[in-house]
């Protein structure tokens, strides 16, 4: 549909579309979301995702807001039932049920501790590992870009001695088309001296027989 609207002759402003396309891709973040099968993916990978998009809603708190809140506490929710059901499992049975509330309240605490350390600890995972990545990229950018300066600045020398050259050779070209001009006109001069000093004689030589 957004494919659509950028085809259509009165398709609606850039920002309007940049909105659009963010929405859609907060959408599917969180139908990639709902894919993962471990409970510890799914609440990181909600973390990471993008909350809002560039378009306010005017009727009232923005929906990508809501969708995302109700899927981070349905999460974690979700995170907490397994942690507590894991726990229980390992106790021996119906020791757990004598356990006062304030024990529970306790164990409860601390898991809730324990799962939100594991989070911080992707998280900070994760950025590690981006922030490595951009280092990489930003080297590697710097690399090509000094070896392209490199590159122009050769080029640069070479184009200016070629110009050099260029020039040399353009004033020796013209120097020897007007040396041989030059030579064609004494050779037609002479060449006219030489047929009019002949017709001359001629004229004479032919007076005398008459």
């Amino acid at each position: 549909m957004i494919k659509k609207l950028q085809a259509l002759p009165d398709k609606p402003s850039k920002d309007v579309l940049t909105g659009y396309a963010k929405r859609l891709d907060f959408l599917k973040g969180i139908v990639n979301t709902a894919k993962l099968n471990n409970p510890d993916e799914r609440v990181a990978a909600v973390q990471m995702l993008s909350k809002t998009s560039n378009v306010n809603d005017t009727l009232g708190p923005n929906i990508a807001t809501q969708i995302h809140q109700k899927t981070t506490a349905r999460y974690n929710q979700e995170l907490r039932a397994e942690l507590f059901h894991t726990e229980k499992g390992s106790l021996d049975d119906g020791i757990r049920h004598r356990f006062p509330s304030a024990s529970i309240q306790d164990e409860d605490l601390d898991a809730l501790v324990k799962y939100n350390r594991n989070i911080q600890e992707k998280i900070a995972e994760n950025m590690l590992s981006m922030t490595s990545s951009m280092k990489e990229h930003a080297l590697a950018a710097s690399a090509i870009i000094k070896r392209d300066i490199s590159t122009l600045e050769k080029s640069e020398k070479l184009t200016n001695t070629n110009t050099g050259k260029l020039k040399t050779e353009s004033l020796k070209l013209d120097e020897h088309t007007k040396s041989n001009w030059r030579c064609w006109v004494w050779l037609m001069i002479a060449f006219v001296l030489v047929v009019f000093f002949n017709m001359v004689l001629f004229m004479k030589i032919a007076k005398k027989k008459i």
